[in-house]
């Protein structure tokens, strides 16, 4: 048997970021492995500097996240004040004052992409390297040192986490049975676009040590991973997809 912690993670509007190509800025269906990490961080109160422990969380835990209101897309149009990077050439503004005064500022347009209405049940697990048990997450999450949002500092999230640590022999196991919401969020339920009960798809990472007990039915490569949290920098990976069974949810319409 296997501990994982399970997460409810929806926000009315929420940014779950992906490649980055010139003033575009778009969001994934899903939280992605390094949002949720990111997540699990800024509950535990480190600093973003601190690069040995955000590398002994990459290497500690396993995420999986199954995406059970779909929500749909917004693009939000931006413009926004900075300086040419030829002016910053050997220099490193500390603030962002800072490098509005170090040269002539000029206007840069932008796109951002969001998911409005969406909701997804994350499952975390250790490895043998895990430097935090599930419960100290679990209390972090329940009470975070910093903000938790959801991707975005503007999108702060729309239900509580409801971090929740659960046993079970696969991965396939504990997502079956996470399918019903709490009565007490009903009211808020109607507004969420469910996926219909059925197969639903699991993004995952490898399961050590257990099987993950879903059918499998493709592979994608994300670039979430071994994050440089300073640099905003992140590696290649490979992401595992799966299909679990699930029942109605709660609430759904």
């Amino acid at each position: 048997m296997t501990d994982f912690l399970l997460c409810t993670l929806y926000a009315p509007l929420a940014s779950w970021g992906d490649i980055a190509v010139g003033e575009v800025r778009g969001s994934s269906d899903r939280p992605s492995r390094s949002a949720l990490l990111g997540l699990i961080g800024a509950a535990l109160g480190l600093d973003r500097l601190d690069q040995d422990a955000h590398d002994a969380l990459d290497r500690g835990y396993g995420v999986a996240v199954r995406l059970d209101a779909v929500g749909t897309s917004l693009a939000d149009y931006h413009t926004a004040q900075t300086v040419a990077s030829a002016a910053l050439k050997g220099t490193r503004p500390g603030t962002r004052r800072a490098l509005l005064a170090s040269d002539e500022p000029q206007t840069i347009l932008s796109r951002r992409g969001y998911r409005q209405d969406a909701c997804a049940t994350a499952a975390i697990w250790v490895r043998e390297e895990a430097r935090w048990p599930l419960a100290a997450i679990r209390d972090a999450l329940r009470a975070p040192h910093f903000v938790p949002y959801a991707g975005r500092k503007a999108n702060p999230f729309g239900l509580p986490l409801d971090p929740t640590i659960v046993e079970g022999t696969t991965l396939a196991d504990v997502l079956q049975q996470q399918t019903r919401l709490r009565s007490t969020l009903g009211e808020m339920l109607p507004r969420l676009r469910w996926l219909p009960p059925g197969d639903r798809e699991v993004a995952h990472d490898p399961c050590d040590g257990f099987s993950s007990g879903l059918e499998k039915r493709r592979r994608e490569t994300r670039r979430d991973a071994a994050p440089q949290r300073e640099r905003w920098q992140f590696s290649n990976r490979t992401v595992e997809i799966g299909v679990v069974r699930t029942g109605q949810v709660e609430g759904a319409t």
